[in-house]
């Protein structure tokens, strides 16, 4: 069932996921499949108070082609500008089918600020001595599971581990967009029928904030988990911020001079010895358990 409501535009207005055709897509499942949405919205969803804009999958064109023709024009997308770091060992690889809301896209002066809050050394041995510092201090391991990789997505699972591994807080959490891409339950296997009955992040944002005062926050990623709990956060209204996050992948880069500060959580892993035979298993309280464990490898071998 859907409506036409005549004060956002003269085209569909669905009242619900169910009601939208399978040929229509947000931009943000377009652009998770590689595609790049063409033309207007030709429908628009309301859906928690937000309107989300619909394309039609058949007049979307493949990404590549579609970024040479915007460079062409001198113009690019901002939500792929600067698209956010996509580790595989933290929530990589997931956009949205159901959760394209309207939240902006992170400003780059924010971006930068982000970045320069990192107290990782860029020289190999004193990043190596940044691990061996933190393993000494005061400090939690936060992993999440996401619906996607962009600006519009949120968290649907949360890990936190203390120094010692012991589990802090492990929940799923019920998107406030009320539904799960596919490609995103490919990486980590979470459905909708998983987090149906689980709470949402409104209710679940307290208990992160508790776990994690007065403790150093470690990620792999840092800057995609702190951008997906303010995102999640801004869904819900909730003005509190989870600061200080550190970057766990940046250090472990740093200290094994690996170019560019970058590298997969499986691959950090199995370069130290500490990942299971059957591999990485994508969940929050796991990959933070790994985080962990890679550090504390590698502070004992020193590099």
């Amino acid at each position: 069932m859907h409506s036409y409501d005549h004060t956002v535009s003269d085209i569909p207005t669905f009242d619900s996921w169910d009601a939208v055709p399978d040929g229509l897509r947000p931009a943000n499942d377009l652009r998770f499949a590689g595609l790049e949405p063409r033309g207007t919205p030709v429908a628009y969803l309301r859906v928690g108070g937000r309107t989300v804009e619909l394309f039609r999958s058949a007049d979307a064109v493949p990404r590549e082609r579609a970024a040479r023709t915007e460079r062409g024009r001198g113009s690019l997308d901002p939500a792929t500008a600067d698209a956010p770091i996509g580790s595989a060992g933290s929530t990589g690889g997931r956009a949205s089918r159901r959760s394209a809301v309207a939240l902006p896209a992170a400003p780059a002066r924010e971006r930068a600020a982000a970045a320069k809050r990192s107290a990782v050394p860029p020289d190999p041995e004193r990043a190596r001595g940044w691990i061996r510092d933190l393993l000494t201090s005061d400090f939690v391991v936060l992993d999440s599971e996401t619906t996607g990789l962009g600006y519009r997505d949120e968290v649907i699972e949360v890990g936190v581990v203390g120094a010692d591994g012991s589990v802090l807080l492990e929940t799923l959490v019920r998107p406030f967009a009320g539904a799960i891409p596919a490609g995103a339950t490919r990486i980590h296997g979470i459905t909708m029928r998983d987090v149906r009955d689980a709470p949402t992040w409104d209710e679940v944002y307290d208990e992160v904030l508790r776990v994690t005062r007065g403790q150093r926050v470690i990620a792999w990623n840092a800057p995609f988990d702190e951008r997906m709990v303010r995102q999640s956060a801004t869904l819900w209204g909730r003005s509190e911020r989870l600061r200080g996050f550190e970057c766990a992948m940046l250090a472990y880069a740093r200290a094994r001079e690996l170019r560019y500060g970058r590298c997969k959580l499986e691959r950090a892993a199995a370069e130290m010895g500490v990942l299971e035979g059957g591999g990485q298993r994508h969940r929050s309280t796991d990959d933070a358990r790994l985080s962990l464990a890679v550090l504390m490898r590698a502070a004992a071998r020193g590099r």
